[in-house]
């Protein structure tokens, strides 16, 4: 699919469509989509209040995907690839009375990590209560939600006149979103071999 075809979705009647498919990859990818779409919402690709609600609740269904893997599979799984993941069962514990007893600054100092995913996996394993594993996640998300759709619409209002004033073309925007997709998930692979 060529950058054209891609504007004329967001452009057009397949909105929905669009919507959608920046859901699913902010599951994935949940920062720097949110920061791309809420940019392409300053343009006027996109709604701003939509993108932020995409944004809140596709960083909570990946949270919860997270915590179901470990909840339904997650003793096993460290059990099965335990020559991988090197957890000790004192360990692993002590992990799941810390995620007890401390559950609110544990998901925070998770989520702040590139570690998020086993973190978020680890509460599953702990049997966390689901409803508090809800909410303090939801509690955690929300200032992430608002900080990465500000930042993508300020700087989107930042570089729009500079855009009308040399008459860049789409091309040239959906150029740059994916150089910043690019730029991120390259940044985020090298952090996670250094750790």
């Amino acid at each position: 699919m060529d950058s054209s075809n891609i504007i004329t979705i967001f452009s057009s009647g397949h909105i929905l469509y669009a919507y959608l498919i920046i859901f699913l990859i902010m599951i994935l990818e949940g920062p720097l989509i949110t920061m791309s779409a809420a940019f392409a919402a300053s343009l006027g690709y996109t709604n701003i209040w939509i993108i932020f609600l995409l944004s809140f609740f596709a960083d909570l269904v990946g949270d919860s995907l997270d915590y179901i893997i470990g909840y339904y599979g997650g003793r096993k799984v460290i059990k099965k690839y335990n020559h991988i993941f090197k957890i000790k069962k004192e360990t692993l514990d002590k992990i799941e009375l810390h995620f007890k007893k401390h559950l609110g600054k544990t998901l925070l100092i998770v989520k702040m990590t590139p570690l998020a995913v086993p973190g978020l996996i680890l509460a599953g394993v702990g049997k966390v209560p689901l409803r508090k594993y809800i909410k303090w996640c939801s509690i955690i998300i929300l200032p992430r939600a608002i900080f990465f759709t500000g930042v993508g619409y300020f700087f989107g209002i930042l570089i729009n006149p500079i855009f009308k004033y040399y008459k860049i073309t789409e091309f040239l925007i959906f150029s740059l979103v994916l150089l910043l997709f690019f730029v991120y998930w390259l940044t985020k692979k090298i952090s996670r071999k250094l750790i």
